[in-house]
C-alpha cells in the first residue's frame, strides 16, 4: 500500500476541492491541516468548527485519497436521515460511492452488505441506533474487510454534557478503543463547549487532537422577539416571511406545531410544507421527505416548517432565513439550528420567537429523557422471572409508556444489565444500581441550559457574541449586525388584522383522527380469512377517519373546551356552532351520519350527553344512548400508560346495550388521546350493524401512545 507525502496531500486535496465546487474553489483555513493531520498521523482528530465551515469536506477528501491509496471504505456514524441524504449528495461530487444503512431502507441492507464484500462502496453511513443490534457489527465489519477510517458526525452526542446527548452514541466509546484502532478517526461538531470537548477527549481515549475555529457567522443577523400567544406568532410569520428574500426554515418543538404552522402559512398563500423525522407521507402515504429536502436545496419552495430533524448537518449554502416559532432548550441547540442560514449569502436572518407554552413542552422533553428508578426496577424484576421477553410482552405486563419503555431498555442494554437477541431481551448477571448522580447531573445541566436560553432572550448586548461565548469561542466578539447591535431589524409586532385572522384560524384548527388498523404489538385479537389469529383489525371493523374540534391547549377553542371538561360544565353555544360548522362544511363525511351516539364517562356525567343532544338538534339527527360501561370499578383508560395495557384493560369493558340502526353514525367522545376507546367502542358498533362509524371528539392531545 502506497504512502503519501504532505506535498502530495496538499496537491491532491486542492484538485479535489475544485472537482467538488469549481475551478476557483479553495480549501478553507484549517481544512487542509485537518486532512493532512489524519492522513499523515493515522490518528484521532476532533474538529470543532462553525456550522457551514465544511467539516464533511475534510472526511470526504480524506476518504477519496485513502481509497486511491488502496485503503478500505470510511464508516460514518450520522444521526439524522436528512443529514445522511445530504452527505450522500455531496459525496457524489467526488465520485464517491456512498451507501447508508438505516431504518428507512431495510430492503436494501443485503444488497449493500454484498456490495461491501465486493469493495464497491467508498463510504458507509449508519445511524447510531444500528449499533444497538447485536448482529449488526459482526455482520458489517467482516463485510467491509478493513475499515479505512471511522467518522463520528455530530460527535457532541456522545457526551453526557452535550446538548443533544443520545444513548446509542455511548456505544461508540468502546468501538473507538477496541474495533477501530490503528485507523484515522475523526469526530466533528459545531456545538461543543470546553466541558463537552474535555468529556469527549476523556471518553474517546488518549491521542485525540482538537482543532477549534472561530464560531461566529458573518452576515447572519440575529433577533429575538417576545410574542406570548400562538396567534401573535402565527400572524408574525404570515406578515414577515413574504418580505424575506430566498427560502428558509421555520423550526417548531413538536410535530403538531409543525403541522399547524405549515397549514396556516399555506392558507396565507405561502409556498411551504411540513417536515419531521421519519416518514412525511403524501396523499398516497409515500414518504416525500427526500423530495422536500431537495426542493429546499433547489429553492423550489419558500419555507419548510420542521422539527430539529432538519437541524444538524443539513447543508444549503444559500438558505436566507431561519425562524424559531418556539424557543429551543439551550443556546447551543439554537446555534446548531440557526446556523443552517447564511453560509454563502451576504445577508441572512435568524429570528427567535418566544412564547408562553415552551416551558411545558421542554419540561415534558426533560422528563422523558431518562427512565425512572421504578421503571428500570420493574423491567429487571420481570426479566428475572423468565428466560426472555419481547418488548410487546413487557408492555403488556408493565404499565409503562412505550416511548419510556424503549428508552429504559436502551439504557439497560447499553449499561450491560440486559442483552438482546433479535427481538427478545434477557437479564444478565450484572448487579444493577440506579445511577442517581448521573441522571441528576444531566437534569441540572439541562435546567441551567434553559436558564441561559432565557437570559439570551432578554440579552441587551450583541446576540452573536452571547451565543459564541456560550460555546467558549476564544474569538467571540460583537457582530455589529444583530438586532441589538443595530437597534432593531425586522418588525417585532404583527398587524392587528393578521392577528384576528390567526385567531379565526385557531378556532377552525381541527384535528384529523386516523383510525387504528392494528392491535398493539403481540396482541393477536382478530381472526383473518385463513382463520388465524392476527394483530390486523378486519376492514369491516375499522372506523372511518374522524375529527377533533381542537387541540387541548391554550389556543383557539382548546382553552374553553379544557375548562369545561375539567369542571364537567356545559359547553357554550359557540362551541356547538363550531362543531356543527366543522362537520357540515369542513369535513362533510360521505355518506353523512344518520344518527348520533356517545361514549359515557365515569366522572363527567353532563358535558358529553348534553353536547350530543344539542349537536343532534342542530344537525337534525336522532340521539341514541347505546354504550354502557361493563365494570365501573376499572380504572379509566387514561390511567394506563401504553397501548397493550389500555387494550388489555378496556377491550371487554364496553357493551352495546340496545339494538342499533344499520346506518352511518357519529360517535362522540370528550377527547382523543390514544384512540383506543374510540377503536374499541366503534368496533362494537360496527359488529352491531352500524354501516359507518365516524369518530368526533371535542379535543385531541399531542399524546401518540
Amino acid at each position: 500500500m502506497e504512502q503519501i507525502t504532505s506535498e502530495q496531500i496538499q496537491k491532491r486535496a486542492s484538485e479535489l476541492i475544485k472537482q467538488m465546487f469549481g475551478s476557483n474553489a479553495e480549501l478553507r483555513s484549517g481544512q487542509l491541516e485537518a486532512i493532512e493531520y489524519v492522513l499523515s498521523h493515522n490518528s484521532k482528530l476532533l474538529i470543532v468548527q462553525k456550522t457551514g465551515w465544511g467539516k464533511s469536506i475534510v472526511y470526504f477528501i480524506m476518504t477519496k485519497i485513502n481509497r486511491e491509496l488502496g485503503k478500505g471504505p470510511t464508516l460514518i456514524i450520522s444521526p439524522l436521515l436528512a443529514l445522511m441524504r445530504n452527505q450522500i449528495y455531496n459525496a457524489r461530487k467526488l465520485n464517491l460511492n456512498a451507501a447508508t444503512i438505516n431504518s428507512s431502507n431495510q430492503k436494501e441492507w443485503n444488497e449493500i452488505k454484498e456490495g461491501l464484500k465486493q469493495n464497491r462502496y467508498d463510504l458507509l453511513l449508519i445511524s447510531p441506533e444500528r449499533l444497538s443490534s447485536d448482529n449488526f457489527l459482526p455482520e458489517i465489519v467482516p463485510a467491509i474487510g478493513k475499515i479505512g477510517a471511522f467518522v463520528v458526525d455530530e460527535v457532541h452526542c456522545i457526551s453526557d454534557w452535550g446538548h443533544d446527548f443520545r444513548p446509542d452514541y455511548r456505544r461508540i466509546k468502546s468501538l473507538v478503543n477496541t474495533i477501530f484502532t490503528g485507523i484515522p478517526i475523526i469526530g466533528t461538531t459545531a456545538t461543543a463547549n470546553n466541558r463537552v470537548v474535555k468529556d469527549l477527549e476523556e471518553q474517546l481515549g488518549a491521542g485525540f487532537y482538537t482543532m477549534r475555529g472561530k464560531l461566529s457567522r458573518s452576515g447572519l443577523k440575529l433577533q429575538n422577539i417576545i410574542l406570548p400567544t400562538i396567534a401573535e406568532r402565527l400572524a408574525w410569520l404570515a406578515d414577515i416571511i413574504p418580505t424575506l428574500k430566498g427560502s428558509g426554515i421555520v423550526y417548531c418543538l413538536t410535530r403538531a406545531d409543525v403541522y399547524r404552522v405549515a397549514k396556516w402559512l399555506k392558507q396565507c398563500g405561502i409556498d411551504c410544507h411540513h417536515y419531521w423525522g421519519g416518514n412525511v407521507p403524501d396523499e398516497k402515504q409515500q414518504d416525500i421527505s427526500p423530495i422536500l429536502e431537495q426542493k429546499l436545496l433547489d429553492n423550489k419552495i419558500k419555507v419548510l416548517v420542521a422539527t430539529s430533524a432538519l437541524g444538524m448537518g443539513y447543508d444549503k449554502p444559500d438558505l436566507s432565513f431561519v425562524i424559531h416559532y418556539q424557543t429551543p432548550g439551550s443556546v447551543i441547540s439554537y446555534y446548531q439550528q440557526v446556523g443552517r442560514a447564511g453560509r454563502e449569502v451576504p445577508e441572512s436572518y435568524g429570528v427567535l420567537l418566544n412564547g408562553n407554552e415552551e416551558d411545558e413542552i421542554l419540561d415534558y422533553f426533560m422528563e422523558e429523557a431518562f427512565p425512572t428508578e421504578d421503571e428500570e426496577q420493574a423491567i429487571l424484576n420481570y426479566l428475572e422471572s423468565l428466560v426472555s421477553a419481547t418488548e410487546g410482552q413487557i408492555q403488556r405486563k408493565l404499565n409503562i409508556r412505550s416511548s419510556r419503555l424503549e428508552k429504559a431498555l436502551k439504557h439497560l442494554l447499553i449499561d450491560g444489565y440486559i442483552t438482546k437477541n433479535r427481538y427478545e431481551y434477557s437479564r444478565t448477571i450484572k448487579p444493577w444500581t440506579y445511577d442517581y448522580n448521573r441522571v441528576e447531573m444531566i437534569k441540572n445541566c439541562r435546567i441551567q441550559e434553559r436558564d441561559r436560553m432565557k437570559q439570551y432572550i432578554q440579552h441587551k448586548g450583541c446576540l452573536m457574541q452571547f451565543v459564541t461565548k456560550e460555546l467558549d469561542d476564544p474569538n467571540s466578539e460583537p457582530c455589529g449586525i444583530c438586532a441589538n447591535c443595530q437597534n432593531g431589524l425586522l418588525p417585532d409586532k404583527p398587524k392587528p388584522e393578521t392577528i384576528q385572522k390567526a385567531l379565526e384560524y385557531l378556532q377552525q384548527d381541527y384535528v384529523i383522527i386516523d383510525a387504528r388498523k392494528r392491535w398493539p404489538q403481540g396482541m393477536e385479537l382478530s381472526i383473518n380469512s385463513h382463520n388465524q389469529t392476527t394483530t390486523v383489525i378486519p376492514k369491516e371493523e375499522i372506523l372511518e377517519q374522524g375529527r377533533a374540534l381542537a387541540y387541548l391547549e391554550k389556543a383557539g377553542w382548546g382553552t374553553i373546551i379544557m375548562n369545561c371538561i375539567k369542571k364537567d360544565a356545559l359547553l357554550p353555544e359557540d362551541i356547538i356552532d363550531a362543531a356543527c360548522y366543522l362537520i357540515v362544511n369542513k369535513w362533510s363525511p360521505d355518506p353523512f351520519p344518520e344518527w348520533i351516539t356517545y361514549i359515557p364517562s365515569r366522572g363527567r356525567k353532563r358535558i358529553i350527553p348534553d353536547f350530543a343532544e344539542r349537536l343532534g338538534k342542530k344537525l337534525k339527527l336522532p340521539i341514541y344512548d347505546t354504550i354502557s360501561i361493563v365494570n365501573l370499578q376499572k380504572q379509566p383508560i387514561h390511567h394506563y400508560n401504553n397501548s397493550q395495557q389500555k387494550v388489555d384493560n378496556n377491550l371487554n369493558n364496553w357493551s352495546v346495550k340496545i339494538s342499533i340502526p344499520a346506518k352511518p353514525v357519529l360517535l362522540i367522545d370528550d377527547f382523543a388521546y390514544s384512540r383506543w376507546t374510540l377503536t374499541i367502542v366503534g368496533r362494537l358498533l360496527k359488529i352491531g350493524g352500524a354501516e359507518k362509524v365516524y369518530p368526533f371528539t371535542l379535543g385531541s392531545s399531542k399524546d401518540t401512545e
